[in-house]
């Protein structure tokens, strides 16, 4: 106890030792216990006002009279609700998947009050044992996701990419899909071409295959939000292909609407012949014209009617 009351005076000033390390001779022994005999107000003075008597009892030369662990332990600074965050991360093996839920749907507002690097190195290690289970994964990963927005993209690529990696291949529960979704700015802009390439992008694909029609018009909206972030080719190649075949074959009004809407927002980062020729014109007998469809004909970018 009493070293953790000079680890405590240390902290609380620069990492300054309150005892002098001058060597074992007598002398500096001697100083020492003076200088703990008589701690005065202005020593103590850098640590918070109701810890200063606890941590002065800690540092008494009488070991009967310093505190022990439990006492300390209720000092105000370890009332902290950051403090507490950790300690309930530290104990959740012990909690049944409701409780563990509940407690991660609160986290986000501990999150924005914690240090980065206490959520990097201590919050996300903790929530990455979740991912092996999938029905927990859904509440663990905002909080992971919102870690990430505040992460340079070299924090994000050691810290988080690569345990995120296999919960893009996820299908089930279809929340994981949903709020990766929701964050793929986030995604394109922080992970590599490769991992975009061989991961991320397969993940749109498969959302726009999904028999899920909230999940395929969610994928619908957002595309044109990061369209100038996907390479032109896997743009040409993979993804125009799927948003025509989806519309044709699909028996939801809704999203047929949401496929040319889609489209029609992703013109200005498309060739206009390959729109045309590749896309509509072979399609236009097979996809009932629509107000919306005419619209893409008539973007500026086509000048179909001219």
């Amino acid at each position: 106890m009493f070293s953790l009351g000079l680890l405590f005076y240390a902290v609380h000033n620069q990492g300054k030792s309150l005892l002098l390390n001058s060597g074992c001779s007598m002398s500096s022994i001697k100083n020492n216990y003076n200088q703990l005999k008589m701690l005065s107000a202005n020593t103590m003075g850098n640590l918070p006002q109701e810890s200063r008597e606890h941590v002065k009892l800690l540092l008494n030369c009488t070991p009967e009279l310093r505190p022990d662990a439990f006492q300390t332990s209720k000092l105000p600074m370890f009332e902290d609700v950051g403090v507490k965050t950790l300690q309930y991360l530290d104990s959740l093996y012990q909690w049944d998947n409701l409780q563990k839920s509940q407690f991660y749907k609160g986290l986000p507002q501990i999150i924005a009050k914690m240090p980065k690097r206490v959520n990097l190195h201590r919050i996300v290690p903790c929530l990455a044992k979740e991912y092996h289970t999938p029905e927990m994964v859904p509440f663990v990963l905002p909080n992971v996701l919102l870690i990430a927005e505040e992460a340079t993209k070299e924090e994000f690529q050691s810290l988080i990419m690569q345990a995120i990696i296999p919960l893009f291949r996820l299908q089930e529960p279809v929340q994981i899909t949903l709020i990766f979704m929701q964050k793929m700015e986030l995604l394109l802009s922080k992970c590599p071409q490769t991992v975009i390439a061989n991961h991320v992008l397969p993940m749109i694909y498969r959302a726009l295959e999904s028999d899920a029609q909230q999940i395929q018009e969610l994928c619908l909206s957002i595309i044109p939000k990061f369209a100038s972030l996907i390479d032109y080719s896997a743009m040409k190649n993979a993804l125009l292909p799927r948003i025509k075949k989806l519309c044709i074959t699909t028996s939801y009004l809704s999203v047929r609407v949401n496929c040319l809407v889609c489209v029609g927002k992703l013109l200005e980062h498309l060739d206009k012949w390959l729109v045309l020729m590749k896309y509509f014109l072979p399609s236009s007998n097979s996809i009932q014209r629509t107000s919306c469809f005419d619209g893409c004909f008539r973007y500026s970018k086509t000048n179909y009617e001219s």
